[in-house]
């Protein structure tokens, strides 16, 4: 053995493929910050995974392995992060200024950056990438903020964070993990490397994000254990106190670790027969919102003329959502504040011959190029993103608020709601009032105001994946606890399907059947 140059830790060949199979994944987020000896902007490694998380501390050196822990904010911000975001895929480049170019140039072609501030990005996203062993000699360091001017010699500095600390505290010693040897024992010989980078710019408008994955694992210097690099995610926003970027390049970087079918190894193959019980809620409850939906849209005083249509609507949602769910595919639903808006667009109401009457529906125009035309925009509107990001979001709930009050038009337990406000002798000639008493009637509005806040709670709460089996539990109440409290007769004008109820002859007897008529 030669004694002319220091031994090297041992590492092993990794070979990259053109094999875009499923790989061992070895992740490393890396910061912007600035360094306290020669106040320079630099990429500094603050966290890896492989299989567990491990983050560097303050003082140098790694903290304890551990599972990651996420918060449901920083999932639901980095969605929303990701659907403005830039994806590309298969990109040919091998290098990272080729890389990070080709990602400027789509940044600037989808509008998340201006022209202007490419150079500035470019020159960030390029800075020296610091790894193990430096820390202590740049003096500490502290996130930055890329300032307007690009100037890394007056950056706006961020207060550290304290993630770093949580495992693996300054002094601990032993406790904190030596260097990148130990991390190339847990890392398979065929694993490829994914390059999170997250920094804050205070010359951009919002935060911006790009997600590369590249035609072939290529070896970048910026990675500190030398893995091909296939999955590069770039993460960069402007100054905010409500929004941790670094806390959100971690969710990322967690979720890109993570194995589709476990963390370790494939589930149990009981958890794969036991996950048909979710599932089975989840379907249970999308075949009633299209059931509950079907019934408000085909009701008898619609008069509609081809009623069976809307049977073989229902046959098909369900039919393709079992069947589409074998292979993956999304659900299909009824929407049901669009679909009775729909319908009630397509009414045509009569005119009241009388005063005071009730005005009645004269016909629906039944068709199926309304349909059709709103199935086209929807699709249509994928490739209209551009144009409906400019759109207001308090002008689209607008529109969805107006909607859903339009559509409660004509609904009993609405109706009833509305008739707690009112004097008993401005209430409606309708059945449920007149054949039901007053404080009787409230009583079953009020057990119906209690179940729909009880699902509004529990959709609210953790325990949402249970909104299904909540949801079931109201058939045993109405089927069995309701008739304890109520009679057949308030039963059937509460609870009817049709707005016009029939009822059986009631119980008495009929004098004028027992009358002998003379012959």
């Amino acid at each position: 053995m030669s004694l002319d140059h220091p031994q090297e830790p041992t590492t092993r060949d990794y070979q990259t493929t053109p094999d875009s199979g499923t790989h061992e994944v070895y992740v490393e987020l890396q910061e912007l910050v600035m360094d306290g000896k020669n106040q320079e902007l630099r990429w500094m490694e603050v966290a890896r995974w492989v299989r567990l998380e491990e983050n560097r501390a303050e003082a140098g050196g790694w903290g304890r392995p551990h599972i990651s822990c996420l918060t449901f904010w920083s999932l639901l911000e980095l969605q929303r992060t990701f659907k403005r975001g830039t994806v590309m895929m298969d990109l040919s480049e091998t290098t990272l200024p080729g890389i990070v170019n080709q990602l400027l140039d789509q940044f600037i072609y989808e509008g998340q950056v201006r022209p202007q501030d490419r150079d500035e990005l470019l020159r960030a996203l390029l800075v020296k990438h610091s790894h193990e062993g430096e820390l202590e000699a740049l003096g500490g360091v502290k996130p930055a903020v890329l300032n307007r001017s690009g100037d890394p010699s007056e950056p706006l500095l961020a207060q550290p964070s304290l993630e770093s600390q949580i495992y693996c505290e300054p002094g601990e010693g032993s406790s904190c993990s030596p260097g990148p040897s130990h991390i190339l024992e847990k890392i398979p010989p065929d694993s490829e490397a994914t390059l999170v980078l997250v920094g804050r710019a205070s010359f951009l408008e919002r935060p911006i994000l790009g997600f590369v994955r590249l035609q072939e694992a290529a070896r970048l210097e910026a990675v500190d254990v030398q893995v091909p690099v296939r999955f590069l995610l770039v993460l960069l926003g402007p100054e905010s106190p409500h929004v941790d970027y670094t806390q959100l390049g971690r969710a990322a970087a967690t979720l890109m670790s993570e194995k589709p079918l476990g963390l370790y190894k494939e589930f149990p193959l009981w958890m794969k027969f036991a996950s048909v019980v979710p599932a089975l809620l989840v379907f249970i409850l999308i075949f009633l919102e299209t059931q509950i939906t079907t019934l408000i849209v085909s009701k008898p005083e619609r008069k509609l003329v081809k009623g069976s249509g809307f049977h073989l609507d229902l046959l098909l949602i369900v039919g393709m959502g079992g069947v589409g769910a074998l292979f993956g595919m999304p659900w299909l639903s009824a929407t049901t504040v669009r679909t009775v808006t729909h319908a009630n667009a397509l009414t045509v109401m009569g005119k009241a011959s009388a005063p005071g009457e009730r005005v009645q529906v004269q016909e629906v125009k039944e068709q199926r190029l309304s349909g059709l035309l709103v199935s086209v925009l929807v699709g249509v509107s994928v490739f209209m993103e551009p144009i409906l990001s400019k759109i207001p979001l308090a002008v689209l709930f607008g529109i969805f608020l107006y909607m859903g009050v339009t559509s409660l038009s004509g609904i009993q337990l609405f109706d009833r709601i509305l008739l707690l406000l009112k004097p008993p002798k401005y209430h409606p000639d309708v059945p449920y009032v007149k054949r039901v008493k007053t404080w009787r009637m409230h009583v079953f509005t009020g057990i119906q105001i209690i179940c729909l806040v009880v699902l509004w709670v529990v959709k609210s709460t953790p325990a949402s994946l249970a909104l299904p089996f909540v949801l079931i539990l109201t058939v045993p109440l109405r089927r069995f606890l309701l008739p304890l409290i109520f009679r057949n007769l308030e039963l059937q004008c509460l609870d009817a399907d049709d707005a016009e109820v029939t009822f059986d002859e009631e119980d008495g007897r009929d004098v004028y059947d027992e009358v002998l008529m003379p012959s």
